[in-house]
């Protein structure tokens, strides 16, 4: 498995680079976080209103329509993300890779669970153009799809798995004898992860019934998705023209005092641009309760956002964007379960392909070269076969 890039790498967006579409942002002094029924201590910040950047000398960002992100006002508690009317000017806005304010939910709401969809109905298709734009599509009809922050989108769904379909996922995998330590190499070569982790595809684990369930969930949450597990391409490097693939999915265990230090789950850019293809979605579904500790931290949100390890949540966020470049803001650490007590987790990547997709009916360009070798090939194999001197005589 290819890392995220730890902390302090210097493929990093420099912090001081300007924002050339800045985005609200609400601060607070304390960590948030999530975790159901449980209320913010503290009362909630006043909240800028935000127009995603609107600057009246640029032009609407391709495909965003009339997106735009209302922050002043509140229903029942809650932020929300509507279309502006068609009078409104279109919002312009800086590609996700070049943002570096947050947009987060006010801080109650987040510690709250954050805000479930089903309840905006007002908010959803803003939301909704906002992944698309910059990201993939969501579908923001999702059964207890809850948005912890607006941008970049970090999203939960609960009872993504069953606890029988986690169950027997942590079974097969402890039984497997594929568990191997995670060392994964740092700065100064200093290892960041200490966990252990399996890929699910043994004898054992590739035909899973959790796997088959995570994968077919994944695509209905994220429609351009439909269909590819069942694809012949679905776990190989992504083409233009089969753009998008998953890599294997993998099942992580922490025992109390391991962690996996500050990173990012993107390629660095030259990285990226080396494979051909960009990690755009990391979908993490924990396998069981964590009583203390164990939480996934978001550090670049103010305050930390924490996400609570529980039974059968899903979290979803996108660590490249649909420019192939990695979005720093979702730097995260998987902070350490307390001695005493464990966490189990399955993570896939959803990864896109890199280079520039060919129409429809016509050959790839020469930014694809396994697509553009195989049809020279197959040009030439025609080209013997009918006679056309396409091969040694």
């Amino acid at each position: 498995r290819a890392p995220g890039r730890p902390t302090g790498s210097e493929t990093l967006p420099s912090e001081n680079m300007p924002a050339p579409s800045p985005l609200a942002v609400a601060s607070t002094s304390a960590p948030i976080r999530v975790e159901p029924g449980r209320r913010a201590s503290r009362a909630s910040p006043s909240v800028a209103s935000s127009s995603l950047g609107h600057d009246a000398r640029k032009k609407s960002a391709p495909g965003l329509g009339s997106l735009a992100l209302s922050r002043g006002r509140l229903s029942r508690g809650r932020a929300l993300v509507t279309r502006a009317s068609a009078a409104d000017a279109p919002p312009a806005i800086a590609p996700a890779h070049l943002r570096t304010t947050i947009t987060p939910v006010p801080p109650e709401i987040a510690a709250g669970g954050g805000m479930l969809l089903a309840d905006q109905p007002g908010m959803k298709a803003g939301f909704g153009d906002l992944t698309a734009h910059d990201f993939l599509r969501v579908d923001v009809d999702a059964p207890n799809l809850r948005v912890l922050c607006i941008d970049p989108p970090i999203l939960t769904v609960d009872d993504f798995l069953t606890p029988d379909e986690c169950d027997a996922l942590i079974d097969a995998a402890a039984s497997s004898g594929e568990m191997k330590v995670s060392a994964v190499g740092g700065v100064d070569n200093v290892n960041i992860r200490t966990s252990k982790t399996c890929t699910l595809d043994s004898p054992a684990l590739a035909d899973h019934p959790t796997k088959k369930a995570i994968l077919a969930k994944a695509e209905a949450l994220l429609p351009q998705l439909a269909g590819l597990s069942a694809s012949k391409a679905a776990f190989k490097p992504p083409t233009s023209q089969s753009p998008y693939s998953f890599e294997l999915p993998q099942v992580a265990h922490y025992r109390g005092g391991e962690y996996f230090k500050t990173h990012e789950d993107a390629f660095p850019e030259a990285v990226a641009s080396r494979k051909g293809y960009q990690r755009r979605a990391t979908v993490l579904v924990y396998l069981n309760d964590v009583a203390e500790g164990g939480a996934t931290r978001f550090d670049k949100i103010q305050p930390p956002l924490d996400v609570t390890p529980r039974k059968g949540r899903m979290l979803l966020f996108f660590p490249g964007t649909k420019a192939s470049m990695p979005d720093a803001r979702t730097l995260h650490t998987a902070r350490e379960a307390v001695p005493g007590h464990e966490k189990w987790i399955s993570q896939l990547w959803v990864c896109a392909y890199a280079g520039k997709h060919a129409p429809e009916g016509k050959p790839p360009g020469p930014g694809d070269r396994a697509a553009r070798r195989a049809a020279e090939k197959a040009a030439k194999k025609a080209a013997k076969k009918g006679g056309g001197g396409g091969g040694r005589r």
